[in-house]
């Protein structure tokens, strides 16, 4: 299985050569890697020359591919076309799905969404734990009753200290890069799977090409958010190379998945999968969805 995170951040050239990406970095020593160990590559500098044929290589393995801005966030995401037999059976259950299973399998996803901002706070120590798992037990099929946005201004009001979700500051920086990373992969993820991306359980967005990895990242943000918490960014002014490496590391640490210790990547792979059973089975019980590990987090 895929694994590695490669992320590059200074100038130089990416080619394939015996199945390798090949780095020819424009001063230092060329290194390889086979594209059979790579989950992911997160371009960073402004100055990489890449080959069209490393590009199909990397379709071919089902390898993601970050494009970033010049703030060195991610804003492009590079995943390939579905293109395993079994694809369009798949796809077919998934348009086919019913829209009483659909709520179902949302009800389920922000339930351990929320359960998993129970666990963020309960590791900071903060009280609201435990308001936040009620909150939880009472989500309705389709979240008729708005437990996700409940949820989440008890949540972000308790979590960081004069905190606005989407304000222009080094928390909400360091969050969007974390969610981006965990949102392609979820993307890259679902379509292995074959999935559509594009059509969503619960977000129906018409110009959103990734309809259904904004429905599956959902139980996954909660990692995001307690990366940034051990992160400790203080008061910079922006993200520094040591921050971005600890929220892209975030993929190759543990989280609880089925009653099993796995790296997020792979429970990202398996929650996929099981979504497709789900819909085969026309059971929301089928999808199966991660939870915070016994074992510490970044500690």
């Amino acid at each position: 299985m895929a694994w590695r995170v490669v992320q590059i951040t200074s100038a130089c050239k990416l080619s394939v050569k015996n199945r390798q990406l090949l780095y020819e970095p424009t001063d230092g020593e060329h290194i390889t890697l086979p594209l059979e160990d790579i989950a992911v590559v997160i371009l960073e500098s402004k100055h990489i020359l890449m080959t069209s044929t490393l590009l199909a290589e990397l379709a071919e393995y089902g390898v993601c591919l970050f494009t970033c801005d010049g703030t060195h966030t991610p804003n492009g995401v590079y995943t390939a076309f579905g293109n395993h037999s079994r694809h369009s059976a798949v796809a077919n259950l998934q348009i086919e799905a019913s829209e009483p299973l659909k709520k179902r399998l949302w009800q389920k996803i922000v339930k351990a969404k929320i359960r998993n901002q129970a666990e963020v706070l309960r590791r900071v120590g903060n009280r609201y734990c435990d308001k936040l798992e009620e909150i939880a037990k009472n989500v309705q099929s389709g979240d008729t009753t708005n437990g996700e946005a409940f949820a989440a201004g008890l949540y972000w009001d308790n979590l960081f200290d004069n905190f606005k979700r989407h304000d222009a500051d080094i928390t909400n920086a360091a969050l969007n890069y974390g969610y981006a990373i965990v949102r392609g992969s979820v993307a890259r993820s679902l379509v292995g799977a074959g999935l559509l991306p594009c059509f969503g359980l619960h977000h129906a967005n018409k110009l959103n090409a990734f309809n259904l990895a904004d429905d599956m990242i959902e139980p996954f943000r909660a990692f995001v958010d307690w990366a940034v918490v051990k992160a400790d960014l203080g008061e910079k002014d922006s993200l520094e190379k040591q921050d971005k490496q600890l929220l892209v590391s975030l993929l190759t640490h543990n989280c609880s998945y089925d009653d099993e210790e796995t790296t997020i990547l792979k429970a990202i792979e398996q929650t996929a999968y099981s979504l497709v059973n789900a819909f085969k089975d026309k059971e929301a019980k089928s999808l199966v969805l991660p939870e915070f590990s016994k074992t510490p987090l970044f500690e």
